[in-house]
């Protein structure tokens, strides 16, 4: 049982300490093949940009020249070690953790971090520098430019990681202070100008970037116009993050003989697969810290983790409340609620975008795209269509829904009693609690006039709530040989439930209700019995002897009936 890496971005580590590492170092003679030298590569969080970054230093540096067997020994690189091998002096800034409170924290933050790797890189190669450490960032950074330039027999390999983390902190919360940072003469353009020059002066030869939004690219352009951006190249859409012959790999490798390996890839796939990085490649990629997180827990505890969503990644996907109100919020909370309704979103991948200037349609989704939160499903022409990837962020989008809910309806959403009523269902197959619960945030809804009821709001409300409760894994419009179920619910993996559900939900318009209301509901249940029967011989439910089968009518705000289907 080979060791998994989960959290460790430092390559040396890894192989030092016998970790199990998914060989990428193909792509450093891809990369080099490149003509451009100063490259920008982009990926949504926690997708091993970091441990490429640490892989390059590892491998470009004049410090390891000797050592480069014991790196690389059975890796690809190995066998088809490049020229650039162990020639240049490495640079190494990461900008991640910036406290951004304020202009001024920023600032400083960024300053510190600064010398922070300058200091690094004089000591890893032993320089005496004497380069002014007081000022502004750019001024530091040239100043070091200058001095370097005459005591080093070599060129510098740049690399960046995370250079938009920050900005992308500001941006998710002080939009004004990203653009007096970042754009105009923001002292973020001015560093980059400096690098700029270091590339014109010989000093710094090649550059590596990494990030996740190019949010930032528009207002560095005038003062960086040098970095090619590839991170939609065709041959790179594996670079980072698991294909699907890796995670196999990467089970037989870390998890027991008697785990049924085939079974829980199927399982993986739904849960974390599905990004797609340009529209004319097949193979979708698996996010690499949650595949690590998944088989970390599972490894452990010899089942699966009771929480699909690793806390670091989940800490990072909080700000998508302040994302969708960038801006234009009504717009957004529209394609929101197209996105919870499983529309497709068609749109051009916007390669850089400015707050500054007009925030389209196009650069929001392609945003969400960015981030993780959206990824290729297919394309047309020029345009792509974006849909979620998996049912891990699905999941999120749901979360985030409810909190709007709570927000909207003005109360505090009790969570335990949510769960309560899930744990009825599980144990004792009993819906009723379930429902209240459900009419008791539609009354508050109602109240606020904060939706239009209809079927789908209803729907949407229902899912929010089950997979909040992190009991079921649930699907909406699953799709069995006898049609769409509205909801289905079924056992999570850890979890021992007594009960697994299908719902089929109708609507009836208050006003219609008070009409002709019995008549209605009759005819409504009719249709949703005669649904779920149908569903119930479908190959993958006949099986299910706890399968609970719901047909639930509600009238406005109010559950008007609801009957288990026997």
């Amino acid at each position: 049982m080979r060791k998994i890496p989960y959290g460790i971005s430092d390559f040396k580590s890894l192989r030092e300490e016998d970790y199990i590492y998914v060989d990428k170092t193909e792509y450093i003679e891809i990369l080099e093949n490149y003509d451009e030298r100063y490259l920008l590569f982009l990926r949504p969080r926690r997708f091993g940009k970091s441990l490429f970054v640490s892989l390059l230093a590892t491998y470009y540096d004049i410090n390891n020249k000797d050592e480069f067997n014991k790196y690389f020994k059975d890796l690809y690189i190995a066998d088809n070690k490049t020229d650039l091998a162990n020639s240049y002096y490495i640079l190494e800034f990461n900008f991640s953790g910036i406290d951004t409170s304020d202009k001024e924290s920023s600032l400083q933050g960024f300053r510190k971090k600064v010398l922070t790797s300058l200091k690094s890189f004089a000591n890893n190669y032993n320089l005496d520098l004497d380069y002014d450490k007081t000022g502004l960032p750019a001024e530091i950074f040239n100043s070091f430019l200058t001095e370097i330039k005459y005591k080093i027999d070599g060129k510098i390999y740049l690399l960046i990681d995370e250079y938009d983390h920050f900005a992308n902190e500001l941006l998710s919360f002080q939009v004004n202070l990203f653009e007096e940072t970042v754009s105009k003469t923001g002292f973020v353009r001015k560093w980059y100008e400096i690098l700029k020059e270091g590339t014109q002066i010989g000093v710094v030869d090649r550059i590596f970037i990494t990030g996740v939004s190019p949010v930032t690219l528009d207002s560095l352009t005038s003062g960086f116009n040098i970095g090619s951006n590839i991170s939609r190249d065709r041959a790179l859409n594996e670079m980072m993050g698991f294909r699907e012959k890796e995670v196999l790999s990467l089970l037989e490798q870390t998890l027991e003989d008697k785990v049924d390996k085939q079974e829980l890839m199927i399982k993986l796939k739904d849960y974390y697969n599905g990004y797609l990085f340009n529209e004319k490649v097949t193979e979708k990629v698996f996010n690499s810290d949650m595949i690590l997180y998944y088989l970390a827990e599972y490894k452990k505890n010899k089942e699966e983790p009771s929480d699909l969503v690793d806390i670091n990644i989940a800490s990072d996907y909080t700000k998508m409340g302040k994302l969708f109100s960038l801006k234009n919020k009504e717009r957004n909370y529209q394609i929101l609620e197209e996105i919870l309704n499983g529309q497709t979103q068609k749109t051009t991948i916007t390669r850089q975008f400015s707050l500054a200037k007009e925030f389209s349609k196009e650069d929001f989704l392609s945003l969400l795209y960015y981030l993780g939160f959206l990824t290729i499903d297919s394309f047309v022409l020029n345009m792509v269509n974006l849909k979620v990837p998996n049912y891990v962020i699905k999941e999120l989008y749901f979360d985030f829904f409810a909190k709007i809910i709570e927000k909207e309806g003005d109360y505090q959403l009790e969570t335990i009693e949510i769960k309560e009523s899930v744990i009825d269902i599980a144990l004792e197959g009993k819906v009723d609690k379930f429902i209240k619960v459900i009419e008791k945030t539609l009354k508050k809804l109602s109240a606020r006039d904060f939706i239009k009821f209809e079927e789908k709001y209803v729907k949407l409300l229902m899912l929010s709530y089950l997979m909040l409760s992190k009991m079921y894994y649930v699907k909406s419009e699953y799709e069995v040989e006898a049609g769409y179920i509205d909801i289905a619910f079924f056992e999570r993996s850890g979890l021992d439930v007594d009960y697994e559900g299908l719902i089929e939900l109708k609507y009836i318009k208050k006003s219609d209700y008070q009409k002709s209301g019995a008549k209605l509901v009759e005819k409504n249940l009719e249709e949703a019995k005669k649904q779920l029967l149908k569903y119930k011989k479908a190959d993958e439910l006949k099986s299910k002897d706890n399968l609970k089968k719901w047909a639930i009518i509600f009238a406005g705000d109010q559950c008007v009936k609801c009957v288990n289907i026997e």
